[in-house]
């Protein structure tokens, strides 16, 4: 009988908000009405804070007020199942005037594609507390101590 295993090994803060930087796609996780919920955006990162835009009049807009919130970028290789997860832990707050995004705002960025006259507002997470996993997939013959082949990680992300 074959026993599939994950390891995940801790990435420090460094090569965590490395890898997250070079996602396309990220999850806010904020309360809204005493319950969880998550949020799809595109992002990028200014310094050390996530940086993305939500509709001004939205429920995550309102939920970001003054906010503790969670941020999450991953990837996983569909075929190998190896990867890496990062969230970051923060206080939201909406950015205001132009100049204040425009580092992060550039046009081959995907923050550049809202529609013209959207009423999008912007918003920064502090990274406060950051964790990381690199995950490995193995395929074990019944025990962690059986043979395995263990996927290779996924390259480092560069710079940052």
């Amino acid at each position: 009988m074959s026993e599939d295993l994950v390891t995940n090994r801790p990435l420090d803060r460094r090569e965590t908000l490395a890898l997250m930087a070079g996602a396309r796609v990220g999850r806010v996780v904020v309360s809204e009405g005493a319950l969880p919920a998550v949020h799809l955006v595109t992002f990028a990162f200014d310094g050390e804070s996530v940086v993305f835009r939500a509709p001004a009049d939205s429920t995550l807009a309102r939920a970001l007020v003054d906010a503790v919130v969670a941020f999450q970028a991953d990837y996983i290789d569909p075929t190998t199942l190896a990867g890496w997860t990062g969230t970051i832990t923060g206080h939201a707050s909406r950015v205001r005037g132009p100049a204040a995004v425009a580092p992060v705002a550039r046009p081959e960025h995907p923050l550049s594609d809202a529609e013209p006259g959207e009423n999008q507002a912007w918003f920064s997470i502090t990274s406060e507390f950051v964790t990381g996993l690199l995950v490995r997939h193995t395929t074990g013959s019944g025990s962690p101590s059986g043979q395995a082949t263990a996927t290779d990680p996924p390259p480092a992300a560069s710079g940052a």
